[in-house]
């Protein structure tokens, strides 16, 4: 299993340094004025950074979404959960309410 990871870490590690030599022209990245701010801003990035942080943000960003879409879930697990054991609580008493000294007996060997 390790060994696994770590052939995919070393090919995905080999992948992105293949690209980063083959895409490392610069371009210009301008930001709009917004509200009306006259200050226009722009950075300089090689290819392959712009592109490896465009992906890193989108797996952020998909992994809170997806994080946020379980934790409903997980609540909605939790409390359907609880609510059978307090149901089993009440069948076991029940149970012991109408059992005979028979069958007590019989579930102690079980």
């Amino acid at each position: 299993m390790k060994l696994g990871r770590y052939i995919t870490v070393i090919t995905l590690l080999s992948l992105f340094i293949l690209f980063a030599i083959a895409n490392d022209e610069i371009v210009r990245i301008n930001f709009p004025k917004v509200l009306s701010f006259s200050i226009e801003k722009s950075i300089y990035l090689p290819v392959y950074l712009l592109i490896s942080l465009v992906l890193f943000v989108g797996v952020i960003i998909g992994v809170l979404i997806e994080y946020l879409r379980n934790m409903r879930s997980r609540k909605s697990f939790n409390e359907k959960n609880k609510k059978l054991l307090k149901i089993e609580e009440e069948l076991q008493k029940s149970k012991e309410k109408f059992l005979t000294e028979e069958e007590k007996i019989f579930n102690l060997l079980d």
